[in-house]
């Protein structure tokens, strides 16, 4: 691994994932599964996540590499900017990978920037309704072979019903991701998630979700071909932090065989 000049956008990243402050309990992201949590934090606040992962056997399928892949600060920023938007900046700070070959590849991960949105709230009869777009930007580069050097965007609708002491959520919606071997080509995919959240006491809580993507083409593009994975895992209130532990399973040929990750999230309030 080499340490050299940092482009302005990765110094954003590094900033970004470097702040963990001291809050107030009471988390509505979902951490530590994928499927995205319907439900806004509090107007005024600003949640900040941070974490590790481990998974096997990951495979990069435009650089051809496969190995073991670690992620350093995955996480991000949440900012509640009122009853009906939150904006988020997300992401991994750095991602390493050691092929069979013992040579460790590392790189920036990439970069996110969403804005979810509250259409309809939970009533008695009708579930949460939400709506988030999202931006991801090709901080890791084609070179480390980390990366597919592309933008790609999401769009998804989010819905959420409680159902006695569990909160059951999902997630629909269509990606739209620039091919890396074809200047001026994109592969359209569909993107979905099923989730439950469940208090096992009242601190801690049991998250559990399917998520995934599905390309419809036959020949998909390197890095837009279809993925599936589970996660299961614990949100534990401790002060005036939750921590939380979970593991993942590859659903396809293509996902990591498991997973394991862990982190935590903290508020500041207005």
């Amino acid at each position: 691994m080499q340490i050299g000049y940092v482009p302005l956008r990765r110094l954003l990243s590094l900033i970004t994932f470097l702040i963990l402050p001291i809050g107030s309990t009471g988390y509505a992201q979902q951490r530590p599964i994928l499927t995205e949590d319907p439900r806004l934090i509090p107007s005024g606040s600003l949640d900040s996540e941070a974490g590790l992962g481990y998974e096997d056997h990951a495979i990069y399928t435009l650089s051809g590499l496969e190995g073991d892949h670690v992620s350093l600060l995955t996480g991000g920023l949440h900012f509640g900017l009122g009853d009906r938007a939150e904006f988020q900046m997300t992401g991994t700070l750095y991602d390493f990978l050691k092929p069979p070959d013992g040579n460790w590849r590392s790189d920036f991960g990439d970069f996110s920037l969403s804005t979810k949105m509250k259409m309809f709230s939970e009533s008695r009869r009708l579930p949460i309704l939400g709506f988030r777009p999202t931006v991801v930007l090709p901080n890791a580069n084609q070179g480390s072979g980390l990366g597919l050097n592309t933008t790609r965007f999401f769009a998804s609708l989010l819905v959420g019903k409680t159902f006695g002491k569990a909160f059951v959520f999902g997630n629909a919606g269509i990606g739209i991701m620039d091919k890396p071997t074809a200047a001026g080509a994109q592969d359209d995919v569909w993107t979905y998630g099923l989730a439950t959240i469940i208090p096992i006491s009242s601190r801690v809580n049991w998250a559990s979700d399917i998520n995934g993507l599905q390309n419809p083409r036959q020949n998909p593009a390197p890095g837009s071909e279809t993925r599936r994975q589970f996660r299961s895992g614990l949100q534990i209130q401790a002060g005036s932090a939750r921590l939380d532990f979970g593991v993942m399973a590859g659903l396809t040929d293509l996902d990591p065989n498991y997973g394991i990750t862990f982190g935590v999230t903290t508020r500041f309030m207005k």
